[in-house]
């Protein structure tokens, strides 16, 4: 959760109005891709600094007729002193809640919240976090996956598998 509310707050805030990234949000929907607009998608993966690998929950998650974008958010936990305004996920919810101004759009984004677990009285949500760093790599035709039609045996089901992070350098993309 805390990805996701970054990267709204840090990327998608710069290319397309709050209500649209609301909308376009499809993780908390139980959708494969966590954003959606149009034909432009993007996956978020937040791991630890010294993380190697990023886990990939399904086939489903980097596949797509269109190409996409797997943001990997790397974050180093950091003690409760620490803060940055975007440091912790309530400090987020604070923020982006802050710049809704329709109430329909604000029940969604609510919803969406509740449904990844968010209760403002959790002190889990207020775990601090530094962002290191923020990458996209483009997941196109090209890009190391595996889809369903990778597959070729109809037995086999719920695929997870991991990606290797320094090993995808040569398909970063922009931000």
């Amino acid at each position: 959760m805390f990805g996701e509310l970054y990267f709204i707050k840090k990327v998608l805030l710069n290319k397309h109005p709050i209500e649209t990234i609301i909308q376009g949000w499809s993780g908390p929907d139980s959708k494969s891709k966590d954003f959606s607009f149009g034909t432009t998608w993007y996956e978020i993966k937040t791991i630890g600094t010294s993380v190697t690998e990023v886990r990939i929950s399904s086939l489903a998650q980097l596949s797509s007729k269109y190409d996409g974008n797997l943001i990997i958010i790397r974050v180093e936990g950091m003690s409760d002193n620490f803060s940055n305004g975007e440091s912790c996920i309530g400090e987020l919810f604070t923020s982006i809640l802050s710049m809704i101004a329709d109430e329909t759009i604000e029940g969604m984004f609510l919803a969406k919240m509740a449904s990844l677990g968010f209760d403002s009285t959790d002190t889990s949500f207020n775990a601090k976090f530094d962002v290191k760093s923020i990458e996209s790599y483009i997941v196109d035709n090209n890009f190391p996956k595996l889809t369903e039609s990778s597959i070729n045996f109809p037995e086999i089901g719920n695929v997870t598998y991991t990606l290797i992070v320094n090993a995808l350098e040569k398909y970063k993309g922009e931000l």
